[in-house]
């Protein structure tokens, strides 16, 4: 069994092109979890911070849709708050079960948490 880390810089303007087409994926090669622990440096202020991290979670989440195959789980870091209520919308159209956990080892002051997605319904096929 094999993975695949995609580091920084993961969003850059420098970074490769790393949005497979599912053309060139077979489903044999498509992962089972598929995890994002990516967080924008804190700004202070909650609103621009939430706001951030929802979007990595957003790029998380269209890569994703790429790279999970059906059955698949998927796990985004996001700040308490909740998940945006479009991606939350997103995930729970994409997947069984849809719900938010926070990590024994996080700090209880601390805004961080996940959104946990299990049961991948599987890509479309294109009309």
């Amino acid at each position: 069994m094999a993975a695949t880390f995609l580091r920084p810089p993961f969003l850059s303007a420098t970074a490769p092109v790393i949005r497979p087409s599912t053309k060139t994926i077979t489903p044999t090669q498509k992962s089972l979890v598929f995890t994002s622990d990516m967080a924008a440096p804190a700004t202070g202020h909650a609103a621009t911070d939430h706001l951030r991290i929802v979007a990595l979670a957003e790029d998380a989440f269209a890569l994703a849709m790429t790279l999970l195959r059906p059955g698949g789980v998927f796990v985004a870091k996001v700040f308490q708050g909740g998940t945006e209520g479009t991606l939350l919308a997103e995930l729970k159209r994409a997947f069984a079960t849809v719900r938010h956990a926070k990590p024994a080892a996080s700090r209880a002051e601390s805004a961080e948490t996940y959104v946990v997605a299990t049961g991948f319904r599987g890509t479309p096929d294109p009309a």
